[in-house]
């Protein structure tokens, strides 16, 4: 696990963040070890914007049957995070300040193949803005966040 973490580490001393995510589109290198627990794939990355997208699976589900709010701020947190990360410089990465989550329908099982869709609202020199919205495989909003977050040097 530390040989990846620094892997990821050293990939973004010499590259965008978004050069980094699309080394991960590739496979040339793993998702962050978090991600790959939950089944998170990122499927496109541009500048301002990522796509990820999960399976919903009965271990994410709280004691009344819906998907948890701590796997949904996740999932939103992964997506305004790496939409941050799109525009970081070499040698800086985004870390969360904050995360506003709003949901707006049960997430169930029949959620399916869920796609969360992160986005920058403002670019700054250390902070930026992103928002996240999940929708369940059918095309439905579920869940929608917005979250500020702060350029680190790595």
């Amino acid at each position: 696990m530390a040989l990846e973490d620094s892997k990821h580490r050293n990939l973004h001393i010499d590259r965008t963040g978004l050069e980094v995510l699309r080394t991960q589109i590739n496979g040339e290198i793993a998702p962050a070890p978090f991600n790959k627990l939950l089944g998170v794939r990122l499927v496109d990355a541009r500048e301002g914007a990522v796509e990820l997208t999960c399976q919903m699976k009965p271990e994410f589900l709280n004691k009344i049957g819906s998907g948890h709010g701590g796997f949904v701020s996740t999932l939103l947190d992964n997506a305004c995070g790496m939409a941050a990360d799109t525009m970081s410089r070499p040698g800086h990465a985004f870390t969360t300040m904050d995360l506003h989550v709003r949901m707006l329908r049960p997430v169930t099982l029949a959620s399916g193949l869920m796609r969360v869709v992160g986005e920058v609202e403002k670019s700054g020199r250390s902070v930026t803005v992103t928002t996240g919205k999940l929708y369940a495989e059918d095309g439905t909003l579920l869940a929608s966040a917005t979250s500020s977050l702060f350029s680190l040097d790595v």
